[in-house]
């Protein structure tokens, strides 16, 4: 042990950071909301529909949301984390003992990170890592029963067994494994394993190499998913993981893309959609078997306007970039910052007197918007210029990869963009940003 110590003390440091934060902070969220009256594992409305499908698992032994007989199969969520939930609750025994065994697992995440970075550049592993370790969304949602924190760690993982995976076929199945756990957890990450794959077509040499571990990292993937989709298939007739992805496309895109754009068409297609949608019992209007209807639906909304969506698309991810997400999670807790206005749909609408009158407003909430934005926005722009000098070949080529999984992520996200979802590329925005200031400095 002392020889360990003695021979990564940067790795020890960003455990010990990530570690004393993560369970100081998950004591600290469980006292305060304890103090509102809340209950500390439900904190949000995801958090008590994993905790639904995590006890109809370990008592039923079923996948369902439903709180008594029958217990009608769940598709709109995946399976993983409810699966993960349920495990720790087999070893705590309760409920907030699985919050704080959560944030203890999932302290690993800055450590992760570290070992990720290091190759390409020491200084910026570390501190970008200590960040990393203290950022409050991380803490929050390390603390929290949601799957975000998880995903994050997962996404670490298989990145380093991918940087592992040279000539490994043991790194490449690990690799393709974690993705594929990965996609069970958040669904976005589907195509995850066609990049990872693409990665090593273009960087491993020769070329049959980087063929034989990506087509590794694809098979195990899918094979490991494979089980859930024909579930999924025999009870909803569709080999898709999850109905979120499809589901979001009417239920928030749409939407909100008629408040821009607000096309006769369109809106008639929404309305009759939404009218529909209502009447149906919950398990069935977000059911895998209503993904065909999702999606052409959707199609009939943009028909004539896709080039317009695009640019709405586009634009609604800055929130992935900027969003401080500070002000969602105290407003969880009962304290009353006033009503937050969407700022992208403000923008998109010419409805600017709306920002204003938010920023004029003052108190706390302000604040943490300036200091959020302030903060998230220098960030971005560090990684646009790590970007461009990654283009002008003078970083790392690893660097273009990561830049390429921030895209994926925000890109994917869309119009459901806001500072949780930004959480499983955080480290990588922060490292960018860290080996650019270092590297200018070491100049």
């Amino acid at each position: 042990m002392k020889q360990f110590l003695a021979r990564h003390p940067h790795i020890v440091r960003i455990a010990a950071v990530s570690l004393i934060a993560g369970l100081g902070s998950t004591g600290f969220l469980v006292w305060v909301a304890s103090a509102q009256g809340l209950n500390p594992a439900a904190i949000t409305g995801d958090a008590k529909g994993y905790l639904l499908l995590a006890d109809n698992l370990r008592t039923q032994q079923v996948f369902s949301v439903a709180t008594s007989a029958p217990f009608y199969p769940e598709s709109f969520r995946a399976p993983g984390y409810p699966f993960f939930l349920a495990l720790l609750y087999t070893v705590t025994g309760s409920w907030l003992g699985t919050l704080f065994l959560q944030a203890l697992l999932l302290s690993v995440a800055p450590v992760l990170l570290y070992l990720l970075i290091r190759p390409y550049h020491e200084r910026a592993a570390f501190w970008g890592s200590i960040v990393y370790a203290l950022e409050p969304l991380r803490l929050f949602y390390s603390a929290s029963l949601l799957s975000d924190a998880l995903f994050a760690a997962l996404l670490l993982a298989a990145l380093l067994c991918l940087q592992r995976a040279r000539g490994s076929w043991r790194y490449a199945g690990a690799t393709g494994f974690i993705l594929g756990i990965s996609i069970l957890v958040r669904p976005i990450a589907v195509f995850l394993p066609f990049v990872f794959a693409g990665f090593a077509l273009w960087s491993y040499r020769p070329l049959l190499q980087g063929v034989k571990i990506a087509g590794i990292i694809v098979v195990i993937a899918v094979l490991t998913v494979l089980p859930w989709s024909l579930r999924n298939y025999e009870l909803f007739g569709s080999f898709n993981v999850s109905s979120v992805g499809a589901a979001n496309l009417m239920l928030y895109n749409a939407p909100e893309f008629l408040k821009f754009n607000p096309a006769p068409e369109g809106r008639v297609v929404y309305e009759r959609f939404k009218e529909e949608q209502e009447m149906l019992p919950r398990e069935e209007a977000l059911s895998l078997a209503r993904t065909p209807i999702f999606t052409a639906s959707f199609k009939e909304v943009i028909q004539g306007e896709e080039l317009s969506y695009l640019f709405f698309h586009v634009f609604k991810t800055m929130p992935f970039f900027l969003s401080d997400g500070l002000r969602d999670v105290i407003r969880l807790f009962n304290v009353e910052i006033g009503t937050m206005p969407n700022i992208t749909t403000d923008l998109l609408t010419g409805r600017v007197g709306n920002i204003i009158s938010y920023l004029l407003g003052g108190g706390i909430a302000i604040w943490l918007f300036i200091i959020g934005i302030t903060f998230w926005g220098i960030t971005t722009l560090f990684w646009l210029w790590c970007v461009v000098q990654t283009l002008r070949g003078r970083m790392h080529y690893s660097w273009a990869f990561l830049g390429v999984l921030i895209l994926y992520f925000a890109l994917l996200t869309g119009p459901v963009s806001n500072a949780r979802y930004r959480l499983p590329i955080e480290g990588f925005l922060i490292a960018s940003a860290a080996a650019v200031v270092l590297k200018r400095h070491e100049a």
